[in-house]
């Protein structure tokens, strides 16, 4: 989205206070022991003990040599108490107390100057790497003077950080183990390509919960996303940018809950200046951001609590441009303020705007990659407003920076960008793009349904990839201009349906969420999509089409049908073709009915309430290769599965 700045508020000074409050996140402290661990520093030893996940390929570091033994860190402690497997186990180094130097003659951001990473042995065998992150220590994030409704939301209150007396910044590695059992570690620190001490040990993994894992795409059918347990993934939700009240990081609480409870389960939220980016003041150094670090840590938490799966934007158009939405004039990369470059698109092929980006990256990894509420990292919010846009030299900077993502998360991420348009996207065609996320305003005064089931399905020829909005809109402008147009949030439930049931690999995803979707509460326009969605089950299963694929017929006058064939279900949606956002209340079409193509034997037709996502009827049928199935009267929509019993 090309923002119109709505009611962003400026973070209020993070101060020390006493006592506080009713909403709490405390930074964790206790330390957990571990068995039979070493730590050796280029031939001397030491003891304690670490924990990770995944697999890493990296870019980063170049040939590295032994020095002579130093011992930089006096201990490795695990911070978590319990490790198991499917939740983030945390580790701690810590440098001698009271003589802590690393700080002060490295840029503990650089890590090409300095980094640590741990190398960690699963039980089966496999291996995961993960960087260290640098973490300043702090007492607890709240809500001062937090106050709730009826309905467990928080109405008041005022986000402050109160940062830990006498607390330390040091290094911390997190990851997700994928196994229970034990886990073997070595975690190797390097200063300009020397290896200068190595700390190793073990950490036993308990069995968890079951846990979903994280969100990959569908490989059977290349169309939609899919979880690391085979359970399906389709996203639905809306645009989050960023917070916009005295609650902070913890509106996320009220919207996280406001989606869940209508079916929602995805957000899409920016690192902007404004809010959550990390490099407003410095390109290398996010010391003066370690309070929105810690912010982004509450996000996530917030977002485990309430299932919902982010897909994070980690730049905006605005801050390469000093035309559109101009943020060019305060960026750090900017010449005028120290950085490195003179124009925006430079940012793009300079040797050395690219490796600090990287060290970026690597940092956000470090710190966020173990999260499976992550559902992917966008690398660009609208690329092409940037000032002198070049194609080619955004393209192959795209390629550069996925592939260098895909290289060194350890749990491989899914990876997107966008821009201002549905098409003229060449990213999208790269390998290391995963799947097509685009933008359009271009749906007022059109049938809505008809343009994003066309577009969809473009998409999905040209690229071969999940496809969904990641913004759609009526307007451009605001959320007052589109509140007039849609009083009904009508486009919300379309947008929802049609991506879902549409071709898309998700709903469209709507932008006004503060000014429209919140200020008018019409989050229950997510939930008949959002509950059905949660039926479906398109994992690891081929599928087509079934408004297109000549296996079934309507045969009422003025209804359309959306939907999905597999070998045992078949997942439709019927809608008034005269249904629009102007037209909220259509004449009603009477004696609604529909051939379908289904193979002999017993199926159970279970038809849905679109709004609310209830069942409204249930029958079972025996079919001998077709069934008709009647829906009685229809205003706006209804939706049915089809489901093989017998």
């Amino acid at each position: 989205m090309m923002r119109r700045i709505l009611r962003v508020l400026s973070l209020v000074s993070l101060l020390a206070i006493g006592a506080c409050t009713a909403v709490t996140t405390t930074e964790p402290t206790t330390t957990a022991t571990t068995t039979a661990t070493t730590a050796t520093t280029a031939g001397t030893t030491a003891s304690e003990t670490t924990a990770t996940t995944a697999t890493t390929t990296t870019e980063t570091t170049t040939e590295t040599t032994t020095a002579a033994a130093v011992e930089y860190f006096e201990r490795l402690e695990l911070i978590t108490e319990d490790p198991a497997a499917g939740a983030m186990v945390e580790f701690g180094l810590y440098e001698p107390a009271g003589a802590e130097i690393l700080a002060a003659t490295y840029n503990p951001y650089n890590y090409q100057e300095i980094n640590v990473q741990m190398t960690f042995s699963k039980p089966s065998g496999d291996t995961l790497s993960q960087y260290a992150f640098w973490f300043k220590e702090y007492a607890e994030l709240q809500v001062v003077g937090a106050a709730y409704d009826a309905d467990g939301y928080l109405v008041s209150g005022q986000e402050y950080l109160r940062w830990k007396t006498g607390g330390i910044s040091h290094y911390r590695v997190r990851i997700t183990p994928d196994e229970a059992g034990e886990w073997e570690y070595v975690a190797i620190t390097t200063i300009a390509g020397t290896v200068v001490q190595t700390l190793e040990g073990s950490f036993e993994v308990a069995t968890a919960a079951e846990d979903a894992g994280f969100i990959r795409i569908d490989a059977t059918n290349g169309r939609t996303f899919v979880f690391d347990s085979g359970a399906s993934y389709l996203p639905i939700g809306t645009n989050l940018g960023w917070w916009n009240t005295p609650l902070g990081s913890h509106d996320y609480y009220n919207w996280f809950k406001s989606l869940g409870e209508n079916g929602g389960n995805y957000a899409r939220i920016w690192l902007a200046n404004w809010s959550f980016s990390l490099h407003k003041d410095s390109y290398d150094n996010f010391d003066t951001r370690q309070s929105i670090a810690i912010r982004i840590d509450n996000l996530l938490e917030l977002a485990e609590e309430a299932d919902v799966y982010i897909m994070l934007t980690l730049l905006n158009h605005g801050q390469f441009s000093a035309i559109v939405n101009p943020e060019w004039g305060s960026n750090p990369y900017n010449s005028v303020n120290g950085g490195m470059i003179d124009l925006p698109i430079e940012f793009f092929y300079d040797a050395e705007a690219k490796a600090a980006y990287k060290n970026e990256l690597l940092y956000l990894i470090a710190r966020y990659g173990w999260s499976e509420n992550i559902f992917a990292w966008e690398l660009f919010n609208e690329v092409d407003w940037i000032d002198g846009y070049s194609g080619f030299v955004v393209t192959n900077w795209h390629d550069d920076m996925a592939k260098f993502i895909h290289a060194n998360d350890p749990y491989d991420h899914l990876v997107t960008t966008s821009y201002k348009y549905t098409y003229n996207t060449p990213a999208y065609a790269l390998t290391s793009i995963d799947f097509v996320a685009v933008h359009s305003y271009g749906y007022g005064g059109v049938d809505y349904l008809d343009k994003l089931i066309g577009e969809q399905a473009t998409l999905w020829t040209r690229y071969h990839k999940p496809v969904f909005f990641g913004e759609i809109g009526i307007s451009a402008d605001s959320g007052s201009e589109t509140y007039g147009m849609d009083p009904y949030g009508t486009t919300i439930r379309q947008g929802a349906w049609g991506g879902l049931m549409g071709g898309g690999a998700g709903s469209a995803m709507q932008w006004w969420w503060d000014s429209w979707i919140e200020q008018y509460d019409f989050w229950d326009r997510f939930r008949g999509a959002g509950t059905f969605a949660a039926r479906m089950d398109l994992a690891g299963l081929p599928f087509s089409t079934i408004w297109n694929d000549g296996t079934a017929d309507v045969l009422t006058l003025g209804i359309k049908l959306l939907g999905y064939r597999t070998e045992d279900a078949v997942y439709g949606y019927l809608y008034n073709d005269a249904w629009s956002y102007w037209n909220h209340d259509p004449a009603a079409v009477a004696n609604v009915g529909i051939a379908l193509d289904l193979s002999p034997g017993t199926w159970r037709i279970t038809v849905y309430d679109a709004f609310t996502g209830e069942p409204l009827s249930t029958s079972d049928r025996v079919s001998s290769g077709s069934l008709v199935l009647a829906f009685g009267t229809i205003v706006q929509d209804v939706a049915f599965i089809a489901e093989r019993i017998g």
